[in-house]
């Protein structure tokens, strides 16, 4: 209870408790498509990459990714540039992502599928 003392003047109330500590808080849900767009984002910044096809309705041809606990699935769909070695491109691209989203959401990445799309244009 606030009770005024003079004019214009309020005396503060007791100081109130602590709050819990953030682990009982509550919980950070972070949702797949999410990770989906970091993930894109990342690969996006290998020299090699051209394209990244964003999330979408089929997965064969489109990124996403599935986020459960603590533990994010990913795929990436990529354009390559000519002449770049795909297997290199692809190892690139997966520790470069894994990186990436481990250090922007703390999930642990354990499993990232490349897909190359397709191989074509020349290098940036």
């Amino acid at each position: 209870m606030i009770a005024a003392v003079g004019a214009g003047t309020v005396a503060v109330p007791g100081q109130r408790t602590a709050p819990p500590p953030p682990e009982v808080r509550g919980r950070t849900r972070i949702a797949g498509r999410v990770v989906t767009k970091i993930a894109c984002c990342a690969a996006g910044e290998v020299p090699e990459v051209l394209r990244v096809r964003p999330g979408g309705a089929s997965r064969s041809r489109s990124s996403d990714a599935e986020v459960r606990g603590e533990q994010a699935t990913v795929h990436l769909s990529v354009s390559v540039a000519y002449p770049s070695p795909l297997r290199t491109v692809a190892a690139r691209v997966r520790q470069h992502v894994i990186a990436r989203v481990t250090a922007q959401t703390g999930l642990n990445v354990t499993r990232l599928d490349v897909t190359i799309t397709d191989f074509g244009g020349d290098l940036p």
